[in-house]
């Protein structure tokens, strides 16, 4: 059963050095599990889980969200515990 209206946005898998452990296909298993028909990976300052990512997702029937944990700091802050998220906008959503 798949339910919308719920996606976790912010998902770091084991491929975010201190940030995740999971493999992006048990993430992707786990949220099939529960019923989630989308799920995002923002792994921390890689992309290099994408491709496992995506090719669960579709397996799993799950509608992929790709993103980036960008671990970068304003020059008047250099505190690196404040990382911004990348997610990229789909082509008609960057046009409307």
């Amino acid at each position: 059963m798949k339910t919308s209206g719920f996606s976790h946005l912010h998902v770091a898998s084991g491929y975010s050095a201190r940030y995740g452990a999971s493999l992006p296909h048990d993430l992707v298993r786990r949220a099939a599990e529960r019923g989630l028909s989308t799920l995002a990976l923002t792994d921390r300052d890689t992309v290099a889980g994408t491709v496992r990512f995506a090719k669960a997702a579709a397996a799993a029937g799950v509608r992929p969200v790709f993103g980036v944990d960008l671990a970068v700091a304003p020059a008047a802050d250099p505190d690196p515990r404040r990382p911004d998220v990348a997610l990229p906008a789909p082509a008609a959503a960057a046009r409307s």
